[in-house]
C-alpha cells in the first residue's frame, strides 16, 4: 500500500507542480514578451550549468554512496564542491559566451542555492522519504510563482531583472525548508545496512563524475537549443522555444515522477531479474500516460497556444517533438535504473550522443528553419539516446 500510496503522491505533486510552473511561464509570457523569456531562458540556463557541475559529487551519486555511508559522511565534501561549482561553471559559461556576461553574479549565487537544494534531495530520496522530496520541489515551485506574482504586480518590476530577484526569493524559501527537512537525519544509518568506516570522498567522485558528465551533457541537450538560436536568429526565437521546451517538461511529468522511485527500489533490489521487473513496470505506467499527453499537445490548435501564452508558433515544434518527448520519457526511466547500480558512465555516453547529433543538425537547421529546427535537432537527439540508453539496458543488467 505504501508503495501505491507513492506513486500517487509522486505524480499527483508533479501534476501540482505542473500547474504552478505554467503560472510561472504564463506570469513572463505575458509580462516579459518572447525577448524577456529568451532572457530568463539563459539566466535559468547558466543557474543549471552550475548545478550540473556541482552533480560531479552532489546529485546522481548520493542515493549509490547513501547505501554505505551516513548523511554526515557526504555533507562537507558536497558543500565545498557545490561552492567551487558556483565560481567555476558561472564564469566558464560566460566566457565561452554559453551565458551573456550580465547574468554571471545570478548564475553563481542561484546556482549554488539550487545546488545545495539538489544535495539535500538527494539525500531524502536516498532515505525513502519521497514524500518529503515532492514537498521540497512544491514549495520551491510555489515561491517562484508567488514571488513572480509579487513581483510583477504589486512591485511593478516587470522585467528579467525582477524576475531573477523572484526566483532568488525563491530558492532561499526552498532552501531553508530543504535544511529544516534534513534536520535530525544526518546520522540516519546507511540504506544497505552495512556501514563503510571509509571516506565517502573517493566514491562521490568516482561515480559523481561519471553521472554529472551525463547530467552536464543532458543539459545541454535540452538547453543548448537556446544559445543556438539566440545565436542565429535572437533572444526572440530563445524566448520561443523556451515555452515550447515548457510543453515537453509537461510532457515528460510522469516520467521526473516516478524516475526518483525507480532509483531508490532498484538500488535496493538484490538481483538484476528484480531490477528489470522493477524498471519494467515503471516503463509500461511511463509510456500509456506520457503517449496520452504527447497526443494531447499535439492536437492542441496554435490558436489555442496563442492565446495561452500570447506568442506565435509553439504548435508545430511541438508536433515536431512528439518522437522526442516518448523517447525522453523512457530514457528517464532507464538512466534512473543504470544510476542505481553503478553504470552512471552509460547516462553520460548516451547523452554525448544526444548533444553531438543536437548540435550536428541543429547548426544547419535553425538558420533555415528556427524554432522549427530546432525541434528537429531536438527530437532526433531524444531518440538517439533512448535507442542507446536501451542497448545499455539489454546488455548491462540482463535477466
Amino acid at each position: 500500500m505504501k508503495f501505491l500510496s507513492d506513486i500517487s503522491h509522486s505524480i499527483g505533486s508533479r501534476l501540482v507542480l505542473l500547474v504552478a510552473t505554467l503560472g510561472t511561464v504564463l506570469l513572463n509570457s505575458h509580462f516579459l514578451g518572447e525577448s524577456g523569456l529568451g532572457s530568463v531562458a539563459l539566466l535559468q540556463f547558466g543557474l543549471l550549468l552550475v548545478t550540473g557541475m556541482a552533480g560531479f559529487v552532489a546529485a546522481g551519486a548520493v542515493v549509490f554512496v547513501r547505501r554505505s555511508h551516513k548523511p554526515s559522511q557526504l555533507r562537507k565534501v558536497a558543500y565545498l564542491w557545490c561552492l567551487l561549482s558556483a565560481i567555476v561553471a558561472s564564469v566558464l559559461g560566460s566566457a565561452l559566451g554559453i551565458i551573456p556576461s550580465e547574468w554571471l553574479i545570478a548564475s553563481s549565487v542561484l546556482g549554488l542555492m539550487q545546488s545545495i537544494i539538489v544535495f539535500h534531495s538527494q539525500l531524502l530520496i536516498a532515505g525513502g522519504r519521497i514524500r518529503t522530496n515532492n514537498q521540497l520541489q512544491i514549495v520551491q515551485t510555489f515561491s517562484l510563482l508567488t514571488s513572480t506574482l509579487l513581483t510583477y504586480l504589486y512591485f511593478g518590476i516587470n522585467t528579467p531583472i525582477g524576475f531573477m530577484w523572484a526566483l532568488a526569493a525563491a530558492l532561499a524559501i526552498a532552501l531553508v525548508f530543504s535544511i529544516i527537512a534534513m534536520k535530525g537525519n544526518w546520522e540516519s544509518a546507511p540504506t544497505s545496512g552495512s556501514h563503510d568506516a571509509n571516506s565517502a570522498t573517493p566514491l562521490l567522485f568516482r561515480y559523481g563524475s561519471q553521472g554529472s558528465t551525463g547530467s552536464i551533457l543532458q543539459l545541454l541537450t535540452n538547453r543548448s537549443n537556446l544559445s543556438l538560436l539566440n545565436h542565429f536568429i535572437g533572444t526572440a526565437g530563445a524566448g520561443i522555444y523556451s515555452v515550447v521546451y515548457y510543453g515537453v517538461e509537461a510532457v515528460w511529468t510522469i516520467a521526473r515522477a516516478l524516475a526518483p522511485m525507480v532509483n531508490t527500489e532498484v538500488a535496493a533490489a538484490s538481483s538484476s531479474v528484480e531490477r528489470r521487473t522493477i524498471t519494467s513496470g515503471y516503463l509500461k505506467r511511463t509510456l500509456m500516460l506520457t503517449v496520452s499527453l504527447t497526443i494531447l499537445v499535439s492536437v492542441v490548435p496554435e490558436s489555442i497556444y496563442a492565446w495561452v501564452f500570447g506568442i506565435n508558433g509553439i504548435a508545430v515544434p511541438l508536433r515536431i517533438l512528439a518522437p522526442g518527448m516518448i523517447a525522453g520519457a523512457i530514457s528517464s526511466i532507464i538512466a534512473h535504473h543504470l544510476s542505481a547500480i553503478g553504470l552512471h558512465i552509460w547516462n553520460a555516453r548516451t547523452s554525448a550522443i544526444g548533444l553531438t547529433v543536437l548540435i550536428s543538425i541543429g547548426w544547419f537547421a535553425i538558420p533555415t528553419y528556427g524554432v522549427a529546427g530546432a525541434a528537429m535537432a531536438a527530437s532526433a537527439a531524444y531518440l538517439s539516446q533512448a535507442a542507446g540508453l536501451i542497448f545499455a539496458l539489454l546488455k548491462e543488467d540482463p535477466k
